[in-house]
């Protein structure tokens, strides 16, 4: 009799296969088109301040050379489509140091220190535009009382109900707002029999539980763990405007502070490595299938406005090829009184975007090597 041997259903193989190519694809388009648009919203930026101050823009590319085809040309300035499709670049007259007139070299410092801040200044202004679409379309933001993310086995809080996912309202009467209010009662009632007011879906009720006095290590008087509760809330605009400017700031700061509180040790070194294409694309693809899992934007919202504010930061750094680095060969020539050679300045651009492409490499290698955390964008209770 001939042996069978059975290999899984060829149909669910199949089923896998095309939901993981189709996951593959989301991620890629979704990672292109957010890269291009952060690139096009930072190069308008340097585009549009440069043409109010009279310099001559000579080409707005869409992607990166080599060129394919030029679509138009309008009020001088050539529109190009190129091989790299990967947001664009803007080509101004004189940006390599050559004078004459409506060249970027000619113009007074402080015209090209704002056209070089334009670029870092949009993506800042995207930033809050995005955080204030994410607070007037709806998410997860801070509400009254503790939810509870686990209960451990064998303990009070199993033995009386309570399961994950409940939101304590108030204990003995008294409103629970945050959870520390919680955790001061059950502190005083160690041994008592306490009422607990519960949210469970719709349903609200009242559970008696009596915290222990000696709790296993780890566990507490109950036996669950609890974090601030959150509810999908939807702002007015200007309110919402208002948090916008407040989380891409508050983003910017902490961005900023990393050193230091890496030197304190508040935060570990793995928490703020630099993640490059490889991972931005994951975490991106991660954030769209979030999205639609949801049927809310405010996980890709949240996530673009967080990467623009990062660009901006990025861009500000005074090191050669940014715009931080030009801003400060500016400030240099502020100083000394006179203009640095351009072509010395050209080299260290030059040099500058060498390492960069370099570092961005290993930081590519190091996304594959180790991979790239998730995020989790379900709130407190979703």
């Amino acid at each position: 009799m001939a042996e069978i041997h059975t290999f899984g259903d060829p149909r669910a193989q199949l089923q896998g296969r095309t939901l993981e190519e189709a996951n593959m694809l989301i991620t890629a388009l979704s990672f292109f088109i957010v890269l291009s648009v952060l690139v096009l919203v930072h190069e308008f930026g340097h585009f549009i301040v440069a043409r109010r101050r009279g310099i001559i823009v000579e080409e707005f590319g869409l992607g990166y050379p080599p060129r394919l085809a030029i679509l138009f040309r309008h009020g001088g300035v050539l529109y190009t489509l190129n091989a790299i499709p990967f947001g664009g670049f803007v080509r101004l007259r004189g940006e390599d140091g050559r004078e004459g007139v409506g060249s970027f070299a000619s113009q007074p410092k402080r015209t090209r220190a704002a056209v070089l801040l334009a670029g870092p200044g949009m993506n800042f202004a995207l930033a809050v535009l995005l955080f204030t679409a994410s607070f007037m379309l709806g998410q997860p933001m801070p509400a009254p009382g503790a939810i509870i993310t686990a209960v451990a086995p064998n303990s009070p809080a199993e033995a009386a109900g309570l399961r994950p996912g409940d939101v304590i309202i108030a204990i003995a009467g008294e409103s629970v707002k945050v959870p520390s209010d919680l955790t001061r009662v059950v502190t005083t009632q160690a041994g008592q029999p306490v009422a607990l007011t519960i949210r469970r879906d719709s349903q609200i009720f009242t559970i008696h539980v009596t915290p222990r006095t000696n709790p296993p290590p780890g566990e507490g008087p109950m036996g669950i763990s609890i974090e601030q509760a959150s509810e999908i809330q939807k702002l007015p605009l200007g309110q919402a405007f208002i948090y916008g400017l407040g989380s891409t700031v508050s983003f910017i700061l902490v961005t900023l502070s990393l050193p230091i509180l890496l030197l304190r040790g508040l935060i570990p070194i793995e928490a703020a490595r630099p993640i490059g294409p490889v991972g931005i694309a994951q975490l991106t693809g991660g954030a769209v299938e979030a999205s639609v899992a949801f049927g809310m934007a405010f996980p890709i919202l949240q996530f673009v406005a967080v990467l623009s504010a990062a660009l901006a930061v990025t861009n500000l750094l005074p090191l050669p090829a940014l715009d931080g680095g030009r801003l400060l060969f500016i400030l240099v020539e502020t100083i000394r009184g006179r203009r640095i050679d351009p072509e010395k300045e050209g080299i260290v651009h030059l040099i500058g975007m060498a390492l960069l492409i370099t570092l961005m490499v290993l930081i590519t290698y190091q996304d594959l090597v180790q991979g790239v955390p998730s995020i989790d964008w379900r709130g407190p209770g979703r």
